[in-house]
């Protein structure tokens, strides 16, 4: 499935969502974030997906927001025409997309090349797993025109880079490396230009061949552990480990290691 912005695959327990806007290095606008947000929820919604990548054509994933809005929307709050309160709406709705990410069932993988920057940074900080082709930069260069970070990278940024970067990237909107990036712990594996979807996909099969209660689980303890204390996550674990190990799952994995042989999951 795709239109004019997005290409939607599926293939087997795996999906794809691709940005489709090469001419304009897949810039967004807020009607793409809304069709973005419309395509998580259906994929969300599909229980035969078990992993989702994330990836833009061309020559970058994702670099930011759609320039020619931004120069319509400065216009406007100039004339006057753009309110706060519009505005403060435009972005509730915006960051939908990192909700969406967070809450989707299924691990997001982002596949990254050329330049994921600003709301495209925004979106692999807030993705589960990052490959990145050498050569990919990655920033927030929003204090280069006077507005700030949104989407979730605040959040984000001091958890997954440590305190230190984040604010060093927030400071001075300069941009890293994919080997910088996966030194800091943004990247899980850094691949040659070109490669970056196939790597992607061989992490997605493998991800998708382990039980899916037990990934999607891991995803929420995780999250929600850090937001916790260790006591809650204890409690949080052992709850989850009740859940899981009375799924036909947890029969299937422990009679094929016992058979030697690999499991077929089917997520009950």
């Amino acid at each position: 499935m795709s239109n004019d912005r997005f290409i939607i695959q599926k293939d087997g327990h795996i999906a794809w969502l691709i940005f489709n806007r090469p001419q304009q290095l897949n810039a967004m606008t807020i009607e793409s974030w809304a069709q973005m947000d419309e395509h998580l929820d259906v994929l969300n919604q599909d229980r035969n997906i078990r992993c989702l990548i994330i990836c833009g054509e061309g020559r970058a994933f994702l670099a930011g927001h759609d320039v020619g809005e931004l120069r319509a929307h400065n216009e406007q709050i100039e004339s006057g025409e753009l309110t706060p309160s519009q505005l403060r709406e435009w972005q509730k709705n915006l960051q939908n997309s990192t909700r969406l990410v967070r809450s989707a069932r299924f691990p997001v993988i982002a596949a990254v090349q050329g330049y994921a920057v600003g709301a495209g940074c925004e979106l692999v900080f807030a993705c589960d797993l990052v490959i990145a082709a050498e050569g990919t930069q990655f920033g927030f260069p929003e204090v280069n025109i006077g507005v700030t970070i949104t989407n979730g990278g605040t959040f984000f940024m001091p958890r997954k880079i440590g305190l230190a970067k984040a604010r060093e990237l927030a400071y001075t909107g300069e941009f890293i490396s994919a080997d910088e990036a996966y030194r800091l712990g943004l990247v899980n594996r850094v691949c040659k230009p070109g490669t970056e979807r196939a790597e992607a996909e061989k992490l997605a099969r493998r991800i998708a061949s382990r039980a899916p209660i037990a990934v999607q689980l891991h995803k929420v303890m995780i999250d929600a552990a850090q937001e916790s204390s260790l006591e809650s996550a204890l409690n949080f674990e052992t709850e989850c480990l009740v859940q899981t190990a009375m799924t036909r799952d947890n029969l299937e994995g422990a009679r094929a290691f016992f058979e030697k042989r690999e499991p077929k999951f089917t997520g009950e």
